[in-house]
């Protein structure tokens, strides 16, 4: 096993456009990290740099002590998982399995007890004998990762490997592919759109959009403390609500006003009004607040600590019922929003309700440059 690093990775192709820029990042040994981002954001040109698939125009890719830029993908030691798995159809698991160490020349005994050890671990001992043209997706899934992790590589990339998967399977699949982690304990490079899979599978998660990192940190962190409203909007489901709004005066002194072109949000008070106050006095600024932090009246009216808790009228566009939750639509100005709502809520298009926002838990972005005001001036 070993640790990756990239430093300073661009790829720029013949027709000029520049795919990744100045992509630098420290992967350790046998680390679980995701690359994230909307389509066309370059995460999957950057693990085809790393696997060999993809030549690098600029910078440089370390796997352990070695530098391996101009080194062949065979010669790399890494393993990879597509989306469309790769097997052979025609073949048996058993033979899809064993196949990179056929390759290699490997003797028939020690390829028949690593076959065995890789199947009870992926738990398709049962599947050995099957043609893969005769698997579901699932089984196929299992397959193909058997087959990245018989020769014990430097590191496993996974290039959006659930995303043919029905909604059941792939959650079922998140399960598996954490508890192959723990035991195999080998670094794993996992590419995704699906910001779910990145929460739940990531030790860390590399944000990314339009070739560049957003941010590097754990899931938590990414969620809780966003460095800009790209990060912000694109972690969490249904995403952030972002409200253009104005920094004014108080009749607090160590309080903010915050008011929109047709909307106010009242006086806010904080840590938070403090930086706004001396950094953003009578200048705009971006709100982002998430769906969890927008609570209906009775929950409004059941916590102890109002403050900075305020009541805005709103009108109700539609209701997604979840089971255990319902998502709330609504307009405010003409704009829709959402908030999550228990599922005993019920409303009907049309209704008029007050719904309380919780500045406590309020972001702020520079309406030009996008970052995280608060973690700027803190």
């Amino acid at each position: 096993m070993a640790g990756l690093t990239l430093r300073n990775v661009c790829k720029k192709y013949e027709n000029g456009f520049q795919a990744v820029s100045d992509f630098n990042l420290e992967i350790r040994d046998r680390e679980f990290i995701i690359f994230v981002g909307p389509s066309g954001c370059g995460k999957s040109t950057t693990l085809r740099m790393i696997a060999g698939l993809e030549d690098i125009t600029d910078g440089e890719l370390w796997i352990g002590n070695d530098l391996v830029n101009y080194r062949e993908p065979k010669d790399r030691d890494l393993s990879m998982v597509f989306q469309n798995y790769a097997l052979y159809p025609t073949m048996t698991v058993y033979d899809n399995i064993a196949f990179s160490l056929q390759v290699r020349k490997v003797p028939k005994k020690e390829i028949d007890k690593k076959v065995h050890e890789v199947a009870k671990i992926l738990e398709i001992e049962h599947l050995l004998d099957r043609k893969a043209s005769a698997l579901s997706g699932g089984q196929k899934q299992r397959v193909a990762i058997g087959n990245a992790i018989i020769r014990k590589p430097n590191a496993l990339l996974m290039d959006e490997p659930l995303s043919n998967l029905d909604a059941k399977l792939r959650a079922k699949m998140r399960v598996e592919l954490a508890k192959l982690h723990k035991r195999l304990e080998t670094t794993i490079i996992y590419v995704t759109h699906d910001q779910t899979e990145a929460m739940t599978l990531g030790d860390r998660i590399v944000v990314m959009n339009k070739g560049f990192i957003q941010q590097v940190d754990t899931p938590a962190m990414l969620y809780e403390h966003p460095d800009n409203k790209f990060t912000a909007g694109f972690i969490g489901s249904p995403s952030m609500n972002f409200f253009k709004l104005n920094v004014g005066n108080s009749r607090i002194t160590d309080g903010i006003e915050l008011t929109g072109d047709r909307i106010s949000f009242g006086e806010m008070t904080g840590y938070k009004a403090r930086i706004l106050k001396k950094q953003y006095m009578v200048r705009q600024v971006i709100m982002g607040i998430r769906p969890e932090h927008i609570y209906t009246e009775d929950v409004y009216e059941a916590k102890e600590d109002k403050n900075n808790l305020v009541l805005i009228p709103v009108t109700i566009e539609a209701q997604e019922l979840l089971g255990a939750e319902s998502i709330l639509y609504f307009r405010l100005n003409g704009e829709r929003y959402c908030a999550r709502a228990a599922a005993h809520c019920r409303v009907e298009a049309g209704d008029q309700l007050k719904l309380a926002f919780d500045l406590n838990k309020a972001h702020f972005f520079d309406p030009e440059k996008e970052f995280n005001i608060i973690h700027q001036f803190q």
